[in-house]
């Protein structure tokens, strides 16, 4: 008989075994799978944030976990929402599983008062298990990028190529760091996360746009710094104004994976090979602070054609689609706004 509980993330062995599982069924099938390591989620887990919580959930059966769901919900805004993420490998699957865990997630939603469940799913071909039990379960789409990777290190001649075309950089300067943002840059830095946020495509997913304050920023930063280098570009006009970034993560414990995550050019600003310029230099730090990565990953909206353009040329090539999915719940008691 299966039976659903909440891992203590203190106790290492079944966080392990817990870890395992939800690993093993998020790769199946998936050639460019890129999962959050171990290290990575289990020190969120034992040190939680302020602003989110995160639940990791098993499946059991005779005290063996046969199946992962990943819990988590915002707690100073957002307040609607919560994200599930279930996984079971594939021997264990077609017994009840995934839906055993779909329960204990609907039930724990409506005890919070939340109505949206948000989920993501990695989808290289078609059929798809994933998407098959997520529209059973009355998910709806409503944003679809695609998943890229380009092998590193980068072709020498396709940089050169890339310099040549994006031409001078007149009008701008760029600054380069690895970590947390330097003092200097901070606040600027903040502005444009907000702007990113802002400017992002996210379809038709339910999201409150939070501005990010300089603590916001700070914690972050001091969070994910513990598992995972930075590496940002930020681009200033000759007077000084912000006017974009790029940003990538090197995962700590993750020789081989790369993760290009933001690119922001603010709109006044467009036109002048900047992101090219931006990625160009960010790369300049990869190579300068890691030689083991194989393959540097990143996701764009279907929507945004100038940033798949920019992508093309620096040799990105598709692997699969990630979408993003929603839910309705209805309410059927008060939020807790705790």
């Amino acid at each position: 008989m299966i039976s659903i509980r909440e891992i203590d993330p203190a106790d290492l062995a079944l966080f392990d075994e817990w870890y395992d599982a939800f690993r093993a069924g998020a790769v199946a099938g998936r050639s460019a799978a890129l999962v959050i390591g171990r290290e990575a989620l289990g020190y969120s887990m034992r040190n939680p944030s302020p602003v989110k919580a995160r639940i990791a959930v098993g499946a059991f059966e005779n005290d063996r976990v046969l199946g992962a769901l990943l819990y988590e919900y915002r707690l100073t805004d957002n307040l609607d929402t919560v994200e599930v993420e279930i996984d079971v490998p594939p021997e264990h699957r077609r017994r009840g599983i995934g839906t055993a865990l779909w329960q204990w997630a609907a039930t724990r939603t409506a005890q919070l008062g939340r109505t949206i469940v948000q989920t993501e799913l990695g989808v290289p071909s078609e059929p798809w298990p994933g998407a098959i039990f997520a529209e059973r379960l009355g998910f709806v789409t409503e944003h679809v990028e695609e998943q890229l990777v380009v092998p590193l290190p980068f072709d020498e001649v396709r940089l050169e190529e890339l310099r040549e075309s994006a031409g001078r950089l007149d009008g701008y300067r760029l600054t380069s760091w690895a970590g947390v943002c330097p003092p200097e840059h901070v606040q600027a830095y903040a502005d444009l996360h907000t702007a990113m946020d802002q400017d992002v495509p996210t379809g038709g997913m339910t999201r409150e746009v939070v501005p990010w304050t300089l603590e916001k920023l700070e914690a972050n930063e001091v969070r994910l710094n513990r598992n995972y280098l930075a590496l940002v570009t930020m681009a200033h006009t000759d007077v000084g104004q912000p006017a974009g970034y790029t940003l990538m993560y090197l995962p700590r414990a993750d020789a081989e994976h790369a993760q290009q995550d933001d690119t922001l050019v603010l709109r006044e600003h467009r036109g002048h090979n900047l992101g090219t310029h931006l990625k160009l230099a960010n790369l300049d730090q990869l190579a300068h602070h890691r030689t083991t990565q194989r393959f540097l990953h990143t996701w764009t909206a279907l929507t945004n054609a100038p940033m798949r353009k920019v992508n093309a040329h620096f040799g990105f090539h598709p692997v699969e689609q990630h979408r993003e999915l929603e839910l309705r719940l209805p309410s059927l008691c008060p939020a807790n706004r705790g």
